[in-house]
C-alpha cells in the first residue's frame, strides 16, 4: 500500500460524496455519481447509515454560502487525484476496476456541465435593468475608469468594455479595476468579442456578435462560471444563440443608432423584442438607439435589460444621464 496513492483514492471518495450532496438533479447524474463511489474497491466508499448521511448533508450544508462554487471547485479536486492515480506506477490506477479513471472523467465532465449551467443562469439573471458600454472612443476623452464609476453611481447594473483600439497588454489592467469596481456596486462586468481578455481579467462574462467566436469555442477559452451573451437582429438569430447555448440575447438594433460601426444595422423595431422574448428563456436585452426618451417602449415590449451607449457615454454627465434612464424604465410597464 502507497499512502500517498491512499491518500488520493480516499480524496475522491469524499470530493464524491460531496457532489452527492450538492449535485442532486438531473436524478440520472446523482445516481451515476453514487455508483462511481460504490464501485472504489475501498471499505469507505461504501453507503453510509442513514444518521452518517443525515450528519455528512448537514455538515456540507454549512460549510459554505456558495455551494456551486464548492462543487466546481469539488469537481476540479477529484479531476487532479485522477491525473494522479493515471500516471503513477503498480499502485495507482491498477487497483481499480478497468475503465473506471475514464468513466470518472465522462460523470465529472457531466456534473461540472450541469453546475456550471447552473451557476451561470444565476449570474444571468442578474442581466437586468440598465447595461452600459464603455468605449474610449466614446468618452469624450475622458477615462474610461471615470465614465465607469459614473454610470455605476447612477445605477447601471451590467457594464461591457468595448475598446478596439489598444493593445490586450494596456487593456488588462483596466479590465481588472473596471471587475473590481463593478464588484463594489454588485454590477456585472462584460468583456466585448475578447475571450482571452474575459479570462484573463476575471469578467463576469463575454460579449461576441454573429461575426466573432462561436459560443462553443468561446466556452473553451472561459472558465466555465463564466456567461456568454450574442448580439442579433433578427428572431431567428436569437433563438439560433440560445440553441447554441448563449446565457443572454440581445437584440437589435431597436431604433437608429449612431454608435460606431453600428449605423449600417437593420432597425428591428419594439416588435421583435417581444416576439424574442416569447420564444427564448434566456434574458433578452434591447440595444440600438436607446435613450431616456425611449427606453420604456422597449421595458414595456418585454425587454430585460437595455444597453445603452452614446446617449449615456458622450453626455456631459454621465451619472446624471444612467439616472434618468433608471427612472425611465422603472416607470414602464412590461406587457408579458
Amino acid at each position: 500500500m502507497n499512502p500517498f496513492i491512499d491518500v488520493h483514492l480516499h480524496a475522491i471518495v469524499e470530493d464524491i460524496r460531496l457532489l452527492e450532496a450538492y449535485v442532486t438533479a438531473p436524478l440520472g447524474l446523482y445516481s451515476d455519481l453514487r455508483m462511481l463511489r460504490e464501485s472504489l474497491p475501498m471499505p469507505e466508499a461504501a453507503d453510509l447509515s442513514r444518521e452518517e448521511t443525515r450528519e455528512r448533508r448537514l455538515a456540507y450544508g454549512a460549510l459554505t454560502d456558495t455551494p456551486l462554487e464548492m462543487a466546481l471547485e469539488t469537481i476540479a479536486s477529484a479531476r487532479r487525484s485522477l491525473d494522479v492515480l493515471e500516471i503513477s506506477k503498480g499502485e495507482g490506477g491498477s487497483r481499480l476496476e478497468p475503465g473506471w479513471i475514464a468513466q470518472g472523467r465522462r460523470v465529472f465532465d457531466r456534473a461540472e456541465q450541469r453546475v456550471a449551467g447552473d451557476l451561470r443562469a444565476g449570474i444571468a439573471s442578474k442581466i437586468t435593468g440598465l447595461y452600459v458600454v464603455v468605449d474610449p472612443e466614446a468618452t469624450k476623452g475622458r477615462p474610461v475608469i471615470e465614465v465607469a464609476e459614473a454610470v455605476l453611481n447612477g445605477g447601471a447594473r451590467v457594464l461591457q468594455l468595448r475598446d478596439k483600439v489598444h493593445d490586450k497588454g494596456e487593456v488588462l489592467p483596466i479590465a481588472e479595476r473596471l471587475r473590481h469596481l463593478c464588484d463594489r456596486y454588485y454590477a456585472l462586468f462584460i468583456i466585448n468579442d475578447d475571450a482571452d481578455l474575459a479570462l484573463s481579467s476575471g469578467a463576469h462574462g463575454l460579449h461576441i456578435g454573429q461575426s466573432d467566436l462561436p459560443v462553443a469555442e468561446a466556452r473553451r477559452v472561459l472558465a466555465s462560471r463564466q456567461i456568454v451573451g450574442r448580439s442579433n437582429n433578427t428572431v431567428e438569430e436569437a433563438v439560433e444563440s440560445e440553441a447554441r447555448g448563449a446565457d443572454y440575447v440581445a437584440v437589435g438594433a431597436v431604433f437608429p443608432t449612431g454608435t460606431m460601426g453600428k449605423g449600417g444595422r437593420p432597425i428591428v423595431g419594439v416588435r421583435t423584442i417581444g416576439k424574442v422574448k416569447e420564444l427564448v428563456a434566456r434574458p433578452v436585452v434591447a440595444i440600438g438607439g436607446m435613450t431616456a426618451e425611449n427606453v420604456a417602449d422597449a421595458v414595456t415590449a418585454g425587454a430585460d435589460c437595455v444597453c445603452v451607449v452614446n446617449a449615456i457615454t458622450l453626455d456631459d454627465d454621465p451619472e446624471d444621464a444612467a439616472r434618468r434612464v433608471v427612472e425611465a424604465m422603472a416607470s414602464a410597464q412590461p406587457t408579458l
